[in-house]
C-alpha cells in the first residue's frame, strides 16, 4: 500500500501533487538547512526533497524551482521583521527601535547559520544568481528601513540634527548584524553567547549605544523602555 508521500508522485489537476499538506513547510525547513549547510550552488532540489521527505515536484509546484524556494526561504525567514517594519513605518514612535531589534533576534536568531549564509552571498557580486535573489528580498528590506527610520527617527526628532540619516542607519545595521556573524570565538572569550537568549540581552546594551551616539537624550528613557508586542 503506498505512504502519503509516494502517493505524492500523482498528480492532480492544474499539476498540483497530492498529499501531504505540510509539505511546503517542509520544504521551506530543508531549504534552509541545505542551503546553509551546502551553499545555493551545492543544493540540488533533489537534495532538498530528500531532507524535506517530499516529491521533487513539490518544488516545481509551489516555487517554480530550485531559484524561487531560495528567494521564499530567506522572506519567510525574514518576514517577522518586514512586518515589524511595516507596523512601526506607521506609528512613528522613537521607542520604535528596542522592538525592531527585539524582533531582529527572535526571528534571526532561531536560524544562527542563515545570516552567514546572507553575508557570504551578498559577497558573490551581481554575476551570482543567489546574490540576484537575494537582492530582490534586500530590496525590500531597505525600502522598509528607510520609511523606518524617516519617520520614526527623523520626522519625530529623535535623531540628532547633526548625524546623517544613512549613515545611522548604517550604524544601526551594523549593531544588529555582527553579532550574527562574529566568530563563536569572540563571543566565547567575552563570555557572551550567540543564543537567541544571548542575542535578546544585546537589545538594551544596543539601545544605550545608539542613545548615547545618535539619538537626543530626551528619547533616552523611551527608548529603553520599549517593550516588543
Amino acid at each position: 500500500m503506498a505512504s502519503k508521500r509516494s502517493a505524492g508522485k500523482t498528480r492532480l489537476g492544474k499539476g498540483r501533487p497530492s498529499g501531504d499538506s505540510d509539505a511546503r513547510a517542509r520544504l521551506i525547513d530543508a531549504a534552509r538547512e541545505a542551503f546553509i549547510a551546502l551553499g545555493y550552488q551545492g543544493v540540488s532540489t533533489r537534495e532538498i526533497a530528500r531532507r524535506a521527505e517530499v516529491d521533487a515536484a513539490m518544488i516545481r509546484y509551489y516555487f517554480g524551482g530550485k531559484s524561487g524556494l531560495f528567494e521564499h526561504m530567506v522572506r519567510e525567514t525574514l518576514s517577522p521583521v518586514l512586518e515589524r517594519f511595516k507596523v512601526l513605518s506607521q506609528q512613528g514612535a522613537p521607542q520604535d527601535l528596542a522592538v525592531l531589534m527585539q524582533t531582529y533576534y527572535s526571528a534571526i536568531g532561531a536560524h544562527p547559520g542563515l545570516p552567514r549564509l546572507i553575508f557570504s552571498t551578498l559577497h558573490e557580486g551581481p554575476q551570482s544568481e543567489s546574490f540576484r535573489l537575494l537582492m530582490l528580498v534586500f530590496g525590500d528590506v531597505l525600502k522598509l528601513s528607510h520609511r523606518w527610520l524617516m519617520q520614526s527617527l527623523v520626522a519625530t526628532g529623535a535623531l540628532r540634527p547633526d548625524i546623517d540619516p544613512q549613515l545611522a542607519r548604517l550604524s544601526l545595521v551594523s549593531l544588529m548584524v555582527f553579532p550574527m556573524i562574529a566568530p563563536p570565538a569572540l563571543f566565547q572569550s567575552l563570555g557572551l553567547s550567540q543564543s537567541p537568549d544571548g542575542l535578546q540581552q544585546l537589545v538594551s546594551h544596543h539601545i544605550k549605544v545608539l542613545s548615547q551616539g545618535i539619538l537626543v537624550a530626551p528619547t533616552h528613557t523611551q527608548i529603553q523602555t520599549g517593550d516588543a508586542q
